[in-house]
């Protein structure tokens, strides 16, 4: 079972507590059984694969992989019942695509010989390369919005990193950086497409920071402190952690408003922030009781509940808008369900690992597994 931390304790707790591991069905919405995994192969001739965003039809896209690290990687998607396809490269043959919308439109970069170009590609997986201004380049893609902005990063002309932002009319906008900085980084979009999330640069600190309706790059309090949201939802809020320049780190969600909301933590020790849910679930790990790691979950109100880990520590991902988390316990893909139950994912046949990392409201689980050959392939399991 899942530990509650209670809201308000500033101290050390003790998270000793028998967990309650769930093997079969339970019927109801909070709990469901496991079918799978798919294993989603690789293009010819490639060895391994990975899923790197799935959206709420079951739509993937990844990489296909091949050769010794590091790896050439090819940009593909699989439809819903896991077919593969290549995405085109246009000017390389090698890339990236990093995100995919509701509408089945995804983003990335192809590497060409000398640089890094952004590219769309469209619901039938055709390529549009995204123009910069002159000057501007090794452009990454990273996240799209459902009205079809991407976001990224680029170097400037004078060498500089900052993210951009491309609208669907071709426009692509330098988001530039706070007065008197240098660097910034955009690392998520809204569905709306209006409100971007990211860092910049502040007095040699990181920050926390976010564009609005095209507005300049602003600060999300607090000011004085280190900081930085690197996660966000579809729907504006952000997540990440924030630290006094001599005090603990401080895990926190940033509302669509931009405004603070500390998430509880009860521990002087480290804390990450690994993924925000549609609903303003966040998950995470930190050291709430060293040497393990505790995997975590905050409810949209903050409050704060250790997932059953069994004392040895685990990997938590992801979490859709139930509040189902995903992860890795053990070397094996896991979920933990509100109700608080714990399941370990199906394995590949002759497979000794497995990791989930995404998952979506329908209960879509995508992550990867390895097979006899001990090969990492992308597969997806379906929570019934």
């Amino acid at each position: 079972m899942r530990n509650r931390v209670p809201a308000g304790r500033r101290r050390m707790v003790s998270l000793v507590a028998a967990a309650v591991v769930a093997t079969g069905a339970v019927t109801g919405t909070a709990q469901a059984t496991p079918a799978g995994p798919v294993d989603l192969g690789t293009l010819p001739g490639d060895d391994e694969s990975t899923v790197l965003a799935v959206n709420q039809s079951g739509v993937m896209v990844g990489l296909s992989l091949v050769g010794p690290t590091p790896k050439r990687s090819h940009p593909v998607r699989w439809d819903a019942s896991g077919q593969i396809m290549a995405l085109p490269t246009p000017g390389g043959t090698e890339g990236q695509v990093r995100d995919i919308n509701d509408l089945g439109v995804s983003a990335g970069y192809v590497l060409t010989a000398t640089t890094a170009v952004p590219v769309r590609w469209d619901a039938a997986g055709q390529a549009t390369t995204l123009q910069l201004p002159p000057g501007y380049h090794n452009a990454t893609s990273s996240a799209i919005s459902e009205t079809g902005v991407v976001v990224g990063n680029w170097l400037t002309p004078d060498e500089q990193f900052h993210g951009f932002r491309w609208d669907p009319n071709g426009v692509a906008t330098d988001l530039g950086a706070l007065p008197g900085e240098t660097w910034s980084m955009a690392e998520g979009i809204s569905d709306d497409g209006t409100i971007i999330a990211g860092s910049a640069n502040r007095a040699a600190a990181n920050q926390a920071a976010r564009w609005t309706n095209g507005g300049p790059l602003t600060e999300l309090a607090p000011q004085g402190k280190t900081s930085g949201a690197s996660r966000s939802n579809k729907d504006g809020v952000a997540a990440g952690t924030l630290r006094e320049i001599s005090g603990p780190t401080i895990a926190a969600k940033w509302d669509r408003d931009g405004v603070l909301h500390p998430l509880e933590w009860p521990s002087p020790h480290p804390v990450w922030i690994y993924d925000v849910g549609p609903t303003g679930y966040v998950v995470g790990s930190g050291y709430l009781n060293p040497p393990s790691r505790s995997p975590v979950i905050w409810d949209p109100d903050g409050d704060l509940t250790a997932l059953a880990d069994d004392g040895l520590g685990a990997d938590v991902e992801a979490v859709n808008a139930q509040g189902t988390a995903v992860g890795m316990f053990r070397s094996k893909a896991t979920v933990w369900f509100q109700n608080g139950a714990r399941v370990q994912l199906g394995a590949l046949p002759g497979g000794t690992r497995s990791r989930a990392y995404r998952i979506t409201d329908n209960g879509r689980v995508a992550g990867t597994a390895s097979n006899a050959a001990g090969q990492s392939h992308a597969v997806y399991w379906t929570l019934d």
